[in-house]
Order: structure tokens, then C-alpha cells, then sequence
């Protein structure tokens, strides 16, 4: 009632939403009582996640024998599972301004004085994703969720032991807008499906962070041809069954010039399917496996974009230019 009491031009758009088949709920098309099962659990634990304190304090002695911090902070992430990690400073334009997920603490300000963030990234199996839309794709985001989740509260804890301030930022309880922040802190750019492409990865990532006040070494923007790439590939919109994502050039969205995406469109694509789709995720170029060949390609696409027609005509090609969806 208070939202629409100030976004009454919203509230029928997203009743008739409200109105569908409820994500992880029987009866939407691609509902896997089984699969979907073990999503809802891992979804449902996240929150019960708890701390080793023995591993804490091994990594904590093992920070304190480094001479820096922002190296040995890297490679626990590595360690705890995670694919990369970055480090920038953290944009207040970047923090979300009031709480709005749960009854308890709606409408409590944000008050998040961090100045710095660690950001990580932690990579969706690609198996899983190729059968995008269906149940298995549900399930990785769960998964990956919950990585992400035991992630950051492992790395909390470390700061904490160490003598700073630190706060876990994980599915449900993010207090930060994650896609810049890993932009910044080096870890990928902003694809026209507006998720990050992460290196090697492509958009089969999830995101984490911790934000702190212990100190780091800031990583910097790391350019890879994605979004000129994008310009041109477009593999994303054409195969986006909800046509929520764009074909035509970017816009300036909130003051962000980007390629928009309309939100409500492809989340009523999510409650029809019973799953968060990941179609964009799963066609995009960058999300091919991470091997020579692919990375090879990423190389070519990064240094010579004068290619990356070619590039998009070679995919098209090998994977198919429309994504199959095995309805058997």
C-alpha cells in the first residue's frame, strides 16, 4: 500500500503479474517437482548458512603472514570457489536508499558508510545453462546463489578477525547495486542484455560483495569488446522469448545511457516458464565454455573489433542462430 500510494501508475501492470503461476510453483510450463525441489531448498538455506570459525581463523592467520591484504583476499575467493574478484571504491550511487524486501525493516534508510567493496564473481555451470529455459537453469541460479552467499559471509567473518568493519551482501540482503560495482572493480562490461559479461565467463556469472573499511588496492575497468560486440551481435534480443530486450540502439535509462530492457515483460516470462529463463544468458557468445578456442575468439573480439561480424556469423554457424528449445 505505501508503494503504490506513490507508484499508483504501476499497481495493474504488476497485479497482473502478481495474478501468474508463482516462480518455483507447480503448473507454470517448465515446473520440475524434483529439480525445482532442490532450488527452493537451496534458496530457503541460504539465509541459515553458517560460518566455519576453524576456516576463518586459518585464513585469517594466513592474511596475517602476507604483506598486503588485497592479494591473499583474492585468493580465498579463488579458494572458497569463486572465478575472479575485484576491489573500487564504493559509489554511494551504487547503494540502494531504503529497505524494501522484507515486512520487518521496509522503508528503514540505508545508511552504508563503507568505502570500499570487495567484488566477486562465481560462474553458472554451462551444462545447466544450455538447457535454458527449463527447470536446471533454477536450479543453477540457486546454487550459485547460495555459493555466493557462503562466500561472502566467510570473507565478512575474515575482515571482521582481522579488526575492520565489514558487511556481507547476498541474495535478499543486498544493499548495493552489484553489476557497476563489478564493472568497476574490473571484472567484466555491461552486455545488451544489461548483465555483466564477465572474461571467460561471459554472462554465466552471479555476483557477490562484501563492502569494508579495510584498506585495498583498486582494480581498474577492464575493457573486453563487449560492448561493441554487442552493437553488432544482438543473438541476445533475437532470442529473448519475452521480447524485452532491445535490437535498436541504447537509450538513456535513469540518466544511464544502455541498452533497456522492459523488466515486466521478462519477468512474466519467468512466472509462464516457472524459472528465470537465462535464454540471454545461455546464446551469448561470451558464455561458451572457458577453453582455447573460445578465449582465443575473446582475444580476437577484444583487440579487433573490425571482426566481429565475422565472429557473430561463425557463432551463428557452429551454435545456431536461434536457440532450441527440447521440449521432449
Amino acid at each position: 500500500k505505501d508503494y503504490y500510494s506513490t507508484h499508483p501508475h504501476l499497481q495493474k501492470k504488476d497485479d497482473q503479474l502478481r495474478s501468474l503461476i508463482p516462480l518455483l510453483k507447480p503448473g507454470s510450463k517448465y515446473h520440475d517437482a524434483i529439480i525445482t525441489g532442490k532450488a527452493r531448498r537451496l534458496f530457503n538455506e541460504i539465509d541459515e548458512i553458517r560460518v566455519d570459525n576453524e576456516l576463518v581463523e586459518k585464513y585469517v592467520n594466513y592474511i596475517k603472514a602476507k604483506k598486503s591484504i588485497s592479494k591473499p583476499i583474492k585468493e580465498i575467493i579463488i579458494e572458497l570457489g569463486g572465478v575472479a574478484a575485484g576491489f573500487t571504491d564504493l559509489d554511494q550511487e551504487f547503494v540502494y536508499s531504503h529497505k524494501g524486501r522484507f515486512d520487518s525493516d521496509y522503508g528503514t534508510r540505508i545508511q552504508l558508510q563503507h568505502p570500499h567493496v570487495i567484488v566477486f564473481l562465481v560462474e553458472m555451470d554451462y551444462s545447466n545453462m544450455q538447457a535454458a529455459p527449463k527447470a536446471h537453469t533454477i536450479f543453477e541460479s540457486a546454487r550459485q546463489y547460495y555459493k555466493a552467499a557462503s562466500i561472502s559471509k566467510i570473507v565478512e567473518k575474515i575482515v571482521q578477525q582481522i579488526g575492520f568493519d565489514a558487511k556481507a551482501h547476498y541474495d535478499a540482503h543486498y544493499d548495493l547495486i552489484l553489476p557497476p560495482l563489478a564493472i568497476k572493480a574490473g571484472l567484466g562490461e555491461l552486455g545488451r542484455n544489461n548483465i555483466l559479461i564477465a572474461n571467460k565467463y561471459g554472462s554465466r556469472v552471479r555476483i557477490g560483495a562484501i563492502s569494508t573499511n579495510i584498506p585495498l588496492e583498486y582494480n581498474k575497468p577492464v575493457p573486453l569488446g563487449a560492448d561493441k560486440f554487442c552493437a553488432v551481435c544482438k543473438k541476445c534480443s533475437d532470442n529473448c522469448p519475452s521480447r524485452a530486450l532491445t535490437s535498436n540502439g541504447k537509450l538513456v535509462v535513469n540518466g544511464v545511457q544502455k541498452w533497456p530492457t522492459n523488466v515486466e515483460k521478462c519477468y512474466a516470462i519467468w512466472r509462464k516458464y516457472g524459472t528465470d529463463c537465462g535464454i540471454c544468458m545461455a546464446t551469448c557468445p561470451f558464455s561458451h565454455k572457458n577453453n582455447l578456442l573460445h578465449n582465443t575468439i575473446r582475444f580476437i573480439v577484444k583487440h579487433f573489433p573490425l571482426f566481429n561480424r565475422l565472429m557473430v556469423y561463425l557463432d551463428d554457424l557452429i551454435y545456431g542462430k536461434k536457440w532450441k528449445i527440447n521440449d521432449q
